[in-house]
């Protein structure tokens, strides 16, 4: 059976630190003071990481609101987090979304997908499923496995539109192939069922073969069942593709 509807969490790290051990912490801190709106970015995330410098949310703040000012998305997203977790200002989701509103207009992946989450989950924002497969599509769209897994499964349902199984199908074998182990299930599950894809129990078995290798319980059940609908060669042939599996590279 397919799970619940939405997979993911708003505890989510303190998003960027990419760069972080590219610039010496002097460098940052003048190229900060000119107004370098990158440098300021990385700088807070260096305080709010506590990556060589003791942990100062109230610093991380500070620069994260700088960079901000001049419009950097990932500043954004990271001041949302900020207030999503309450590390250094009061804890309120509405004032999180408020600011991962801002990075998510400006094309910023993770801050889609987590606006998708908080409508719906209805968590800081009224829960809106329109809205949420709004945002989900456009961070799946950029590539986002969670997005994609989660765009799948309320096109599946039918949360908030029409069910779509092709496109749930479609959006499942886009996380499921970046290696997403929910995702590689539900696509099983399609294959399964013929739902959304024509039915194949052999691509079934791969796809539950891929996720129970990466833990997903419910997938050995399946698997189990499946070498009794299959004969020998049919399971020998999807191992071997399973064996063989290799994730794809999102450019």
């Amino acid at each position: 059976m397919h799970k619940k509807l939405i997979i993911g969490s708003l505890l989510l790290g303190m998003g960027y630190t990419a760069g972080l051990a590219a610039a010496s912490l002097e460098e940052l801190n003048q190229r900060a003071a000119q107004g370098d709106a990158k440098a300021q970015t990385d700088l807070g995330s260096r305080y709010a990481e506590g990556y060589g410098v003791a942990r100062d949310y109230t610093q991380a703040e500070k620069w994260y609101k700088a960079a901000a000012a001049q419009g950097n998305p990932v500043a954004e997203y990271n001041i949302g987090l900020l207030y999503a977790h309450g590390e250094g200002v009061p804890a309120n989701l509405h004032e999180a979304a408020h600011w991962f509103l801002k990075a998510a207009e400006r094309g910023d992946v993770p801050a889609q997908f987590t606006l998708g989450l908080m409508y719906a989950e209805g968590a800081g924002l009224p829960r809106h499923y329109q809205h949420a497969a709004k945002w989900f599509k456009l961070a799946a769209e950029q590539g986002h496995p969670l997005a994609q897994l989660n765009l799948g499964l309320m096109l599946l349902r039918g949360a908030g539109q029409e069910r779509q199984p092709e496109q749930a199908a479609h959006w499942f074998r886009s996380a499921a192939e970046q290696g997403s182990a929910p995702a590689q299930y539900h696509l099983a599950l399609c294959f399964y069922q013929g739902e959304g894809v024509g039915k194949d129990l052999e691509t079934a078995y791969l796809w539950f073969a891929l996720a129970a290798a990466q833990g997903e319980a419910d997938a050995h059940s399946y698997l189990n069942q499946l070498e009794t609908e299959l004969d020998t060669k049919q399971v020998a042939k999807a191992q071997a593709r399973a064996a063989e599996w290799q994730p794809a590279i999102q450019q």
